[in-house]
């Protein structure tokens, strides 16, 4: 009897639950939710002039159904920045059928948005009218497909992995760039250090003319000051010396001067008058023409309180290598002075790029204590001479470059050389910007949609400081992030989660 009246149980429920109503409304946190609501899925597309990018999103496109589409357009031109201009004219034609609708302007700059209700199915050309700089550009996508009302929606993910979801708005307020790869010509580069020196000419030494102790003429000469040609320095005073005084020998000088300009004087009119004869004249004069001489020099330089050292050109003092009342002797150096205007750069080549050294025509530098790398063109600069020989104690050959200095290069500084040949055609060309080095390996981020990017692994020819040449990795006419790249690589990447219109 019980299996009978439980065998009755399980045939109603069964009969329950076939004359259950699939059509009615799946419940969801409270809220009735249509059936179609269930099954369309957010579609986009991504557009390229060269000024502008257009990336909409929308609903499945479905015969009487209205699609809001939320249209985001990006200036190219002038760096990833939201569009702000005039209208926004989308037309939808199927089969002859155009409709034509104007996006409006939401809250958000570069945001527009509008509702459109396809009236036939099939594929379909969706076309974006801009206006941009007094003239219309035209984006458009051949192959949008309508579908019948009723007909089964599916949604086709991309299959790519990797993928980071970056959305316009944080690109567009941060420093952000894309750009479009393409071949171009590159040169082989041999990379290496080197140093900044000096040019001949635009360094000279300040030593001392006489023994003496050292007083500086100012009490702020440090290294690194800027002097004036003929600016005093240091005084040499020769006070408490008893043997080379200073003081002694330019007052001995002057009292010379003084009788031998009294006899010269005298004995030329001794000589007019035939008292004497013209070799004692010649005589006097030769003394005197000798006592002026020294006399005049040291008036020059020694004052009350000994001899005066000037400086010999304008520049700054790169060296100052005595301190005040340290005693020294003629010849010792004193200080060192730099114009810092005309640098001169040494690469130290290795010998086995001996064949590639007279090849090279330019380089890229990078300073040690910079980012910046600098080009040899930007600075005036030219080669000047190739090392034909290694020299002792040196496995190196240099390669010399001469370069105006803009006042940010230190004479003395190491840095890091990028030697380069004559370009070569052919190379696809990426800024340095766009790399990502992690354990030695490069990447980079290809833009696969309007929001969506992948990290790719990419193998590099060699690069310049400033760019690249990819050997595998990419193909020409793919876009990548050019500036920004560790934004992208501190995002969320795992998973991307589904666009909810949300900006």
């Amino acid at each position: 009897m019980k299996n009978i009246v439980f065998a009755g149980l399980i045939s109603l429920l069964m009969l329950g639950c076939s004359n259950h109503d699939h059509s009615e409304p799946h419940i969801q946190g409270g809220q009735a939710l249509a059936p179609e609501e269930d099954l369309r899925e957010t579609e986009s597309i991504t557009l390229f002039s060269e000024n502008l990018e257009v990336f909409a999103e929308f609903p499945n496109l479905q015969v009487g159904h209205e699609s809001e589409f939320l249209i985001h357009i990006t200036r190219l031109d002038s760096g990833y920045s939201a569009y702000a201009g005039g209208p926004v004219n989308v037309v939808l034609t199927v089969r002859g059928n155009e409709q034509a609708k104007t996006a409006d302007p939401t809250e958000v700059e570069g945001i527009y948005s509008l509702v459109l209700v396809p009236e036939k199915k099939g594929i379909g050309r969706l076309s974006f009218e801009i206006e941009f700089h007094a003239n219309n550009e035209q984006l458009i996508d051949n192959h949008v497909h309508i579908y019948d009302e009723g007909e089964d929606l599916h949604h086709h993910g991309s299959g790519a992995t990797g993928l980071v979801r970056f959305t316009k708005e944080q690109a567009w307020n941060s420093r952000f760039d894309v750009m479009q790869v393409s071949t171009d010509s590159f040169s082989r580069v041999v990379t290496t250090s080197g140093e900044f020196m000096a040019m001949p000419g635009e360094k000279q030494n300040v030593v001392a003319k006489s023994q003496g102790t050292v007083l500086f003429a100012t009490k702020n000469l440090v290294q690194g000051k800027f002097v004036n040609k003929g600016d005093e320095l240091f005084t040499l005073s020769g006070q408490g010396l008893a043997d080379n005084n200073i003081m002694v020998r330019f007052n001995e000088a002057k009292t010379n001067f003084l009788k031998s300009k009294s006899n010269f004087i005298r004995h030329q009119s001794l000589y007019k008058e035939n008292i004497i004869s013209q070799r004692q004249f010649l005589e006097t004069e030769s003394e005197y023409i000798n006592d002026s001489i020294i006399y005049y020099s040291l008036k020059e330089t020694v004052g009350t309180d000994g001899m005066k050292i000037f400086a010999p050109l304008s520049g700054y003092l790169h060296e100052l290598n005595v301190s005040e009342g340290q005693y020294v002797e003629p010849g010792n150096l004193l200080a060192t002075i730099s114009t810092n205007r005309v640098i001169l750069l040494r690469a130290d080549v290795p010998q086995q790029y001996f064949e590639e050294l007279g090849e090279i025509t330019t380089t890229h530098f990078r300073p040690a204590y910079s980012s910046r790398v600098y080009t040899l063109e930007e600075l005036s600069g030219k080669l000047i001479a190739r090392g034909a020989s290694v020299a002792e104690n040196n496995h190196y050959m240099p390669v010399y470059f001469e370069v105006l200095n803009d006042g940010t290069l230190l004479e003395g500084a190491f840095a890091e050389f990028y030697l380069k040949t004559s370009p070569e055609p052919g190379h696809l060309v990426i800024p340095v910007t766009a790399l990502i080095e992690e354990q030695s390996n490069y990447y980079v981020y290809v833009q696969l949609s309007g929001e969506e990017y992948q990290k790719r692994s990419v193998i590099l020819d060699s690069q310049d400081g400033i760019q690249a040449s990819v050997a595998s990795g990419l193909s020409d006419g793919e876009r990548i992030v050019c500036d920004g790249a560790m934004l992208l690589k501190t995002a969320t990447s795992s998973a991307i989660p589904s666009h909810n219109h949300q900006h």
